[in-house]
C-alpha cells in the first residue's frame, strides 16, 4: 500500500488538547460528495464545517490520477476551507479529509474531524442503457462468486443488488459509474475493495485509526535519528540498541526497502533491536518475509489462507499454510527484538506481524492492527472499468480468520493524542523491555 499524497498545514505541530465539545463535522462540500457530473477546468472546491476550525491544522489526502491538480489552499473564513484545483473531463476524483495517518483537521475547541471521504466525477461521454445494465449485473455476479468476505457482516445481498442496479442504471457516464460503484462497495467495510476507472483508483472504505506515530516523538527519544531513503529511519542508542523504521512493503518502494535492509545489517551487533512498522500499510509479502527472516529460527508456519471457490461445498478451496525459513549467519539476528505495531498495519504488514510472533525473542508492542488482508484480484466490468475484490480469507496459523479483528500485540500500549510530538510512549516501553530489569 502506498503512502498517500497529503496537503498539510505548513506550521502544523502537536495536536491541541481536546475539551468537552462535539467533534466537528462537514456540513457541505462544493462539489457535493458523490456529484456525478462536475464541470472540468480550473475552479475552487470548498469544505464547510459546522464550527470554527484551527487554521494551522489541516490535511487532505489522496494520490495519483484520482487526486486533482492543486494550485493553492486557503481559509475563506473560520469555517470554510478552499482548494484551487484543475479538473479534467471524464475523471473520478478522491480526496480524504483528516485521513487516518496524519493529524487532520481540528476545531478551534480542540476536537479532530473524523476521516471524511470526498468523491466526485467530472462530465464525460454518455453511455447506452444496455451497457449500464450489463455492468450492474456483472458487479452483482462477481460479489456472489468471487468476494471472499461476503458473509462476514451478514449483509442483505438481495437488497444490495436491487439498490446497486437502481443506482448504476441512472449513471450518466463511465466516470459516474465508477464513482457510484465505489460508494456502493463501501457496504462490506473492506479496505481491500477498490474501483479503477482508466488510471484512477477509488478506495471504498477506510477504517478510522488513531494516529500512533510522530517522527518528532521518536526523535525526542532517539536524538541521533537519521533518514534511510524515503521509507526508513534508523538510530542507535548510547547503550547499543538499534532502531529501524520501515514505512512500507510496497513493490514500488523495493529499492528503498533495500536501503532499510542495509541499515539493519549495520545493527546486527546491537544488544537489542526495535523494528517500527506503525505506519506500514503492507504491500509485497515477499519483502515482509525478507525482513522477518533476520529474526526467525528455522522454518515456521506463520499464516494460512483459503481462496473463494463458488463451486466448492462451503464456498472455499482447501486451507493453504504459508511458511517462512529464517536466515543464517551473517544475515541473522539472535538477540531480543521489539516490534512497534498499530492500527495502520494491514495486509502484508499483518503477515509480517504474524511472522514475528513466531520468533521467541520478539515482543510486539502497541495497539492491534486493522485486520484487513484479502489478496485482491482485478475483475473487468467494462473497458477501462475494473473492480478489485479480495480473493482469499486470511487466517492465523491455527486457522482462525482475523479479518476485522486484527493481530494483537504482546504488550498493549495506546498512544495518547497528547503524546504526539513528545517522547513516544510506545517506543519508550519497547526500549525498557529490551533493556530489561534495572
Amino acid at each position: 500500500m502506498q503512502l498517500p499524497f497529503v496537503l498539510l498545514a505548513a506550521i502544523a505541530t502537536a495536536a491541541p488538547a481536546a475539551v468537552a465539545q462535539d467533534r466537528p463535522v462537514v456540513l457541505a462540500t462544493t462539489p457535493p460528495h458523490l456529484a456525478p457530473a462536475t464541470a472540468a477546468g480550473k475552479t475552487q472546491i470548498t469544505v464547510r464545517f459546522d464550527q470554527d476550525m484551527n487554521s494551522t491544522l489541516y490535511s487532505v489526502c489522496g494520490g495519483g490520477p484520482s487526486f486533482p491538480k492543486v494550485h493553492g489552499v486557503s481559509w475563506r473564513d473560520a469555517r470554510t476551507f478552499a482548494i484551487d484545483v484543475e479538473l479534467e473531463e471524464d475523471r473520478v476524483y478522491a480526496l480524504d479529509l483528516s485521513c487516518a495517518t496524519v493529524k487532520g483537521f481540528w476545531s478551534a475547541a480542540g476536537q479532530r474531524l473524523a476521516p471524511t471521504p470526498w468523491r466526485f466525477a467530472t462530465v464525460g461521454p454518455a453511455i447506452p442503457s444496455e451497457l449500464r445494465e450489463e455492468i450492474a449485473a456483472k458487479l452483482c455476479l462477481l460479489l456472489r462468486e468471487r468476494y471472499s468476505y461476503r458473509d462476514r457482516l451478514g449483509i442483505d445481498w438481495d437488497d444490495f443488488e436491487l439498490r446497486a442496479h437502481d443506482r448504476l442504471v441512472e449513471c450518466p457516464s463511465m466516470a459516474a459509474i465508477a464513482l457510484v460503484s465505489a460508494d456502493l462497495l463501501a457496504v462490506p467495510q473492506d479496505p481491500h475493495i477498490s474501483v479503477r476507472w482508466l488510471d484512477a483508483s477509488l478506495a471504498t472504505f477506510e477504517r478510522e485509526a488513531r494516529p500512533d506515530f510522530d517522527v518528532q516523538g521518536v526523535r525526542a527519544s532517539l536524538p541521533g535519528l537519521e533518514r534511510v531513503g524515503r521509507i526508513g529511519l534508523a538510530a542507535r542508542t548510547d547503550d547499543g540498541i538499534g532502531y529501524l523504521f520501515v514505512g512500507s512493503f510496497s513493490r514500488d518502494s523495493r529499492s528503498q526497502f533495500e536501503l532499510c535492509l542495509d541499515a539493519l545489517h549495520r545493527m546486527l551487533d546491537c544488544k537489542g533491536i526495535v523494528i517500527d512498522v506503525r505506519q506500514n500499510g503492507g504491500g509485497d509479502e515477499d519483502l515482509a518475509r525478507r525482513l522477518a527472516a533476520f529474526f526467525v529460527d528455522g522454518e515456521v508456519a506463520y499464516a494460512a489462507h483459503r481462496y473463494r471457490d463458488a463451486t466448492a461445498e462451503d464456498g472455499f478451496g482447501p486451507k493453504q499454510v504459508r511458511t517462512l525459513r529464517g536466515n543464517v549467519a551473517p544475515n541473522a539476528y539472535r538477540g531480543s527484538v521489539a516490534v512497534l505495531m498499530g492500527q495502520q498495519n494491514m495486509s502484508s504488514c499483518e503477515a509480517f506481524l504474524l511472522m514475528m510472533k513466531q520468533c521467541p525473542r520478539a515482543t510486539l508492542v502497541g495497539s492491534a492492527s486493522q485486520g484487513s488482508s484479502g489478496n485482491p484480484k482485478p475483475h473487468a466490468l467494462a473497458p477501462g472499468l475494473t473492480v478489485l475484490l479480495p480473493s482469499w480469507q486470511a487466517l492465523r496459523p491455527d486457522g482462525t480468520c482475523f479479518e476485522g479483528e486484527g493481530i494483537q500485540p504482546t504488550v498493549p500500549i495506546e498512544m495518547p493524542i497528547a503524546a504526539l510530538g513528545n517522547a513516544d510512549p510506545v517506543l519508550r516501553e519497547a526500549l525498557a523491555i529490551l533493556r530489561g530489569p534495572r
